[in-house]
Formats: structure tokens, C-alpha cells, sequence
């Protein structure tokens, strides 16, 4: 009984603590010129065949904690969103679970975006086998701006630089 109640404890935690880390895309404050924040908006590809379940997926870009897949989907491209201070963003690792196993992939050598001084930046990452980490691949990125109904024209958010 008392594990299972910390297991409902921590279940519920990784589901709220998920649900703070994404922006609201679908809200034109989040993008407005006088906001002074930036960030970055993107489609993440996960391996087909990852045992993610229903469990969020993280990478970690310029020190942050993004959600590269959030909880209760199983698809294979997701939309993410974060504030990032602008500059050098170094992709550090991919975190995903299979079960009760948490798996974190830690990228060798620096590999990043470059977030602009002012608003917001655009890329595909991608774990796929064959494909580039960083991609510009305006039909999937379009595909998902509609999808989710991002408050910005697709053409008003640059590529972000890569490195």
C-alpha cells in the first residue's frame, strides 16, 4: 500500500510538473515584439519503436528542461516550446522512460541553436535513425503550427542557427 501510494504520488507530480514547462503557442501574447522574451518552437521526432507510453519525454537545451514529448501520446512528432535566454543553446541529453527504467541519452560534443536577441526561433530535432539532429523542414513544422494552432504566422519565426 505505501509504495503504491508513492507511486501515485510521483505519477501525479511527473504530470504536473509537465504541464508548467510548455507554452501557451496558441496565445499571440507568448509571441508579441513588446514581450521581452525569447525561445524556441519546434516539431521533436522520437524513435519509432521507443517504449515511451504514455510518459513525457525531456531534452535539456541551454539549461532548461523542455518537453520534447508530452505525457499521454503516443505520436511520433510532437510540437515544444520554450524561453530560452537568448544565444548558444547546447542540446545536452534526451531523457525518456520505458516502465518504471528512465533512460538519458547524453550527446557527445556541442551541438546546439542559437536563440536570437528578440523573439522567437524555429527547427526540427530529431532522434530518428538516418536523420540530421537539426532540421528545416517547413511541411512538418507547418503541419504542427496548424495543428496546434499557433498564434504567429509560420513565415514571422525564423530558422534558428545551428552549430
Amino acid at each position: 500500500m505505501f509504495v503504491k501510494k508513492n507511486v501515485t504520488i510521483l505519477f501525479a507530480a511527473v504530470l504536473l510538473g509537465g504541464c508548467a514547462q510548455s507554452l501557451n503557442v496558441s496565445k499571440k501574447k507568448t509571441f508579441e515584439p513588446g514581450n521581452s522574451k525569447t525561445g524556441i518552437i519546434g516539431v521533436f521526432r522520437q524513435p519509432v519503436g521507443f517504449c515511451s507510453g504514455g510518459y513525457q519525454q525531456r531534452i535539456t537545451l541551454g539549461g532548461e528542461a523542455v518537453v520534447a514529448k508530452p505525457t499521454w501520446t503516443s505520436k511520433q512528432d510532437n510540437i515544444f516550446s520554450a524561453y530560452i535566454e537568448p544565444g548558444e543553446a547546447d542540446l545536452q541529453e534526451y531523457r525518456f522512460s520505458c516502465g518504471f527504467t528512465q533512460t538519458t541519452l547524453t550527446l557527445k560534443g556541442k551541438h546546439g541553436v542559437v536563440i536570437p536577441e528578440k523573439g522567437f526561433c524555429k527547427i526540427v530535432i530529431s532522434f530518428l535513425k538516418g536523420d540530421e539532429l537539426f532540421s528545416e523542414s517547413d511541411e512538418l513544422l507547418r503541419l504542427h503550427f496548424k495543428e496546434n494552432d499557433v498564434a504567429v504566422s509560420f513565415d514571422d519565426i525564423p530558422y534558428c542557427k545551428t552549430y
